[in-house]
C-alpha cells in the first residue's frame, strides 16, 4: 500500500548525519503544522535504549505524536519490513487525523524503503543468522567475498548487519541481495519532500562533542548498567547502537553501583560517533531529489511553502 498526495498531506523528510539538529527541527515544524513525527532511526526501535539513541523526551512524545519508537524489546532482531509494516501503519493513522507526517531520522536503507519500496528477499534460517551474528566485520566481509563479490561493492563494508544480510539472501536462496533489489516493488511513499540537514564539518564535531557529553550527564551509564541486568551483557555487546558495547565492555569489573567512566571511553565514542556521521554523509549524498539545507550555530529555518502545500 502506498499513500499519494490524493489521500494524506505530502510527508516531508528531514534526513542526514547524527547531531546536525534534525530532531529539533522536526519538532519545530510539528508545533507549526499541528503535524506528527515520524521517527527513522534503527537504534530508536528498541526499548530501554534511549539516551544513548537521542529517543526524544516524555514530554515531547505527549506533545507531538510520535512513531517508530519502541517497537521491539531490546536484545531481539528487527528489520526494515517490521519498520515499514509499522511506519504503514502510522501514516495512515495520521493521514486519518488529517496531520501531516514529518519523517526524522538518519537511517538510510529505512529512508530508501519507505520513498523506493521494501526488497522482498526472504530471511535466511535462524541458524544461520545466529552463526553470522557471532563473526566479526572482517570474517563476513571475507565470506561474502566469497559468496557474493559484487555485492560486497554496493553496500556499507563496514556495518556488520548489512554484510549479514548480504551473505544471509546468497546462501539461502542462491541469488543475489542486488537481484532482489532490483524487483523491489512500490514505494510506500512515493510523494514526498525531502531535505538534507547538514552542518560544516568543524561545527557537525563540536556538536557531536557535546552531544555525546550531554547524554553521559543525562544517565547514560545507568542506562547501560540497567540493561546489562535485565537482557545481559551479551545483548549490549550484540546492539549496533555505538557506545552501548563500549560502555558495556569497559564497566565489566567495576564493582555493582560503580559507575565511574574510564578516561579514554567518551573519546572512543565520539569517534565512533563522528565515523558514523561520516557514512551517514556517503550514503545521503547518493540518494536523489534531496533539498540541502546548511544549518548554522542554532538556527531553525522555517521550511515554509511550498514545501508546506
Amino acid at each position: 500500500m502506498s499513500l499519494n498526495s490524493s489521500s494524506a498531506l505530502t510527508p516531508i523528510f528531514l534526513v542526514g548525519a547524527t547531531a546536525t539538529g534534525k530532531s529539533d527541527l522536526g519538532l519545530a515544524l510539528a508545533r507549526r503544522t499541528d503535524g506528527a513525527i515520524l521517527a527513522m532511526d534503527a537504534m530508536q526501535v528498541y526499548r530501554g535504549a534511549n539516551i544513548g539513541t537521542g529517543k526524544p523526551s516524555a514530554a515531547e512524545r505527549a506533545e507531538i505524536p510520535h512513531g517508530g519508537l519502541d517497537l521491539s524489546d531490546f536484545g531481539l532482531s528487527f528489520d526494515v519490513a517490521q519498520y515499514r509494516k509499522h511506519a504503514a501503519e502510522f501514516l495512515r493513522e495520521q493521514a486519518a487525523a488529517n496531520r501531516r507526517v514529518i519523517v526524522v531520522g538518519g537511517t538510510g536503507l529505512y529512508f530508501r524503503a519507505l520513498t523506493r519500496g521494501l526488497c522482498d528477499a526472504p530471511q535466511g534460517p535462524d541458524e544461520l543468522r545466529a552463526e553470522l551474528a557471532k563473526l566479526t566485520p572482517e570474517q563476513l566481509r571475507e565470506r561474502l567475498k566469497r559468496a557474493d563479490p559484487a555485492m560486497l561493492e554496493r553496500l556499507d563494508a563496514s556495518n556488520p548487519r548489512r554484510l549479514a544480510r548480504a551473505i544471509e539472501v546468497v546462501e539461502t536462496t542462491g541469488r543475489s541481495l542486488r537481484e532482489w533489489q532490483e524487483k523491489t516493488p512500490e514505494p510506500l511513499v512515493p510523494h514526498f519532500t525531502a531535505f538534507w540537514i547538514q552542518r560544516e564539518k568543524e561545527e557537525l564535531e563540536k556538536r557531536i562533542e557535546a552531544r555525546v557529553e550531554r547524554m553521559f550527564a543525562s544517565g547514560w551509564v545507568e542506562e547501560v548498567m540497567e540493561l546489562r541486568r535485565r537482557h545481559s551483557l551479551e545483548a549490549v555487546r550484540r546492539f549496533s547502537g555505538i557506545g552501548y558495547r563500549e560502555i558495556g565492555e569497559s564497566l565489566i569489573m567495576r564493582a555493582e553501583g560503580d559507575y565511574r567512566v574510564p578516561p579514554w571511553l567518551k573519546r572512543d565514542i565520539f569517534v565512533a560517533t563522528r565515523q558514523y556521521a561520516k557514512r551517514q554523509l556517503t550514503w545521503f549524498n547518493r540518494e536523489p531529489n534531496l533539498r540541502r539545507v546548511m544549518l548554522h550555530g542554532a538556527e531553525l529555518p522555517s521550511l515554509d511553502a511550498p514545501y508546506l502545500s
